[in-house]
């Protein structure tokens, strides 16, 4: 009846309460977040009675800072353009709003397809100011995309925004988009990162459907970075690497590591830092391998000299002790192959290898075996 009209020029019909004017508020609520002096492109006007039920609302404990920022994300989910109005919010704020709001986006970001257009748009307009609340957008973009891939405008904008800041965290997300050669140059500082980031960059490249690097061509980059004169990366986190991307074997043909260490063998110059403990860990790991590795890896590496090193020496007679009591013929005829003097401290460390040489000398045609052999033998 006519009790409940107002003549009040301030009042809402509830058809106009939807759309741009809750909008609104849900904006003057967010923006109520930002420090007293923020400074926002576009104002917003709205009625006096709702800016009076505005005021009232944030008197109450029911409506505290951190709790202002839901609606607007809940827009968010319908209307993605409105992001930029977050972002906007996000640099007028002081530390802790800050982030508080890296932790609150989640709840819009995850609910938005990854092909949203707005998405792209917010990482390319990123800046240094708002590259902690995009890093955050990329790392949820990574969990919710699955086996989709992201459009490649977005390793296009991480590229630039690294550029900027030099932090090698955003490139994580993005690390299959990028192309070989950018891969390549951010490469050592991907790799000395948390190992939870590195295991993310890595998975996103063993699952690419078009990778920018091949298992094969990551295996050998990652033996790249570390040589007798040169460590482009720490030692350590070489290592870290080597044994996340063997923690993924299960995603990939492990003939790649057979593949891989005849290769760097195959190198001229000297064998990279980590060669051997990659061969250790196959022979460990991989007993399939272990054939072509006693067949093929040892007797290269006797012909390289490899007593030369003594480090790779070491790792030689670790993988010889693994594999001669399942690979003894192949085992003893490396044995063979060595000279007196590394022969002789050979079976002085390990006089129960003599057995199996003395088995496999008799079986050889006469004028095949070093006769400093059959002398050790006697």
């Amino acid at each position: 009846g006519s009790g409940w009209e107002l003549p009040d020029p301030d009042f809402l019909p509830l058809n106009r309460l939807r759309g741009r004017c809750v909008e609104d508020m849900a904006t003057l609520m967010l923006r109520s977040v930002a420090a007293p002096e923020a400074h926002f492109r576009h104002n917003i006007g709205i009625p006096q009675r709702l800016e009076q039920l505005r005021a009232d609302l944030f008197k109450g404990a029911i409506c505290s800072a951190k709790d202002r920022v839901w609606l607007y994300l809940a827009l968010c989910i319908k209307r993605p353009i409105l992001l930029h109005g977050l972002v906007e919010t996000f640099i007028e704020c002081d530390a802790e709003m800050k982030e508080h709001l890296i932790n609150s986006i989640e709840e819009a970001i995850k609910y938005i397809p990854v092909t949203e257009q707005e998405l792209l748009v917010l990482v390319q307009k990123a800046s240094h100011q708002t590259e902690p609340l995009v890093l955050k957008v990329l790392n949820i973009l990574m969990t919710t995309r699955g086996k989709e891939p992201l459009h490649p405008g977005f390793g296009e904008a991480v590229i630039r925004l690294y550029k900027e800041s030099n932090n090698p965290r955003l490139l994580v997300p993005v690390f299959d988009l990028l192309d070989r050669n950018s891969l390549l140059d951010f490469f050592p500082a991907v790799l000395q990162l948390e190992s939870e980031r590195v295991a993310d960059a890595f998975r996103l490249i063993v699952g690419s459907r078009a990778p920018p690097l091949s298992v094969t061509e990551l295996l050998m980059e990652l033996h790249h970075v570390n040589s007798p004169g040169e460590n482009i990366v720490p030692i350590k986190a070489s290592m870290q690497a080597l044994n996340i991307i063997f923690g993924m074997r299960d995603q990939f043909d492990t003939k790649v590591y057979g593949i891989v260490i005849q290769s760097l063998v195959e190198e001229p110059g000297p064998l990279p830092t980590l060669f051997m403990r990659t061969v250790i860990q196959v022979v460990k790991e991989l007993p399939r391998l272990s054939d072509f590795i006693v067949m093929e890896i040892l007797p290269r590496l006797v012909r390289q000299e490899v007593w030369g090193d003594e480090n790779m020496w070491r790792g030689f007679m670790i993988v010889l002790q693994h594999t001669f009591a399942s690979q003894p013929t192949g085992a003893a005829r490396v044995l063979a192959m060595l000279p007196m003097s590394q022969l002789e401290d050979v079976l002085v460390q390990h006089p129960d290898w003599k057995a199996q040489l003395r088995d496999y000398v008799a079986r050889q045609p006469h004028g095949t075996i070093m006769p400093h052999v059959k002398q050790l033998l006697e």
